[in-house]
């Protein structure tokens, strides 16, 4: 496994996410005007609406499966799969590259968001009032980052997924940018009640999901869960046959 997410994290798709990403949450920052002094916490409060901007909504998918996801593809037209599978067991493979893909679409948002709210700490929190700074305040950036990361993995899952069934680097990043747009538009234009079909609530989680959003992170998680599911036994399936 560790081998694994060492060629995902030093790979040209991976850097290219984390700055994708990166960039997004920056450009949707509400930058203080500079007037007065901020209130206690409010580093905080800007990098939660960065995290959830509409520029993040728009790059998500692009963002999530750029690492990884195609990754299966790459090894087995480039004949690292037949290397590896004599000191390797089909399981194992499987079992890593799943959960490789999927961290693929979640670590370059956690990474992304970790260094605009260490970036935020360093520039704000000298201007702001003294004050305590609730952990409810604190909780909510994070919250809304392993929201953005979980749905990035499902992303990156379903790009895996793609890229295993027809065997297309285009439909391994193509399915998940379309199906994610799709959701979108039916929400936007025929269900605006049916929240469960809108991934930007999904990331900011301002509707009534339950006390403290239970609801909402058992969707997600339930989510990921069936897709990574659903892709480990596409692979293992595909890996037999090699």
């Amino acid at each position: 496994m560790g081998c694994e997410l060492k060629r995902m994290t030093a790979g040209r798709g991976f850097l290219a996410s984390f700055f994708l990403g990166l960039s997004a949450i920056l450009s949707g920052t509400a930058w203080p005007s500079g007037e007065g002094s901020l209130a206690a916490g409010n580093f905080l409060t800007l990098a939660k609406g960065s995290f959830c901007c509409r520029a993040v909504i728009f790059l998500l998918p692009l963002v999530s499966v750029l690492p990884w996801s195609d990754s299966f593809l790459a090894e087995s037209k480039g004949g690292f799969l037949k290397a590896c599978l004599p000191r390797q067991d089909r399981r194992s493979y499987t079992e890593n590259k799943i959960l490789a893909v999927a961290l693929g679409g979640f670590l370059p948002w956690a990474t992304a968001g970790l260094l605009t709210l260490f970036l935020y700490f360093l520039l704000f929190f000298p201007l702001e009032q003294k004050g305590a700074i609730p952990f409810a305040m604190v909780w909510e950036p994070v919250a809304v980052l392993l929201r953005l990361g979980i749905l990035g993995a499902v992303l990156a899952s379903l790009g895996g997924i793609a890229a295993v069934l027809f065997r297309s680097a285009y439909l391994a990043f193509g399915l998940p940018f379309a199906g994610y747009y799709f959701c979108l538009i039916l929400q936007e234009r025929y269900f605006p009640e049916a929240l469960w079909l809108y991934p930007p609530q999904w990331v900011a989680g301002t509707a009534d999901w339950g006390p403290g959003k239970e609801g909402l992170w058992l969707f997600l998680l339930l989510f990921l869960a069936v897709t990574v599911s659903l892709h480990g036994g596409i692979l293992f399936g595909r890996v037999e046959e090699v």
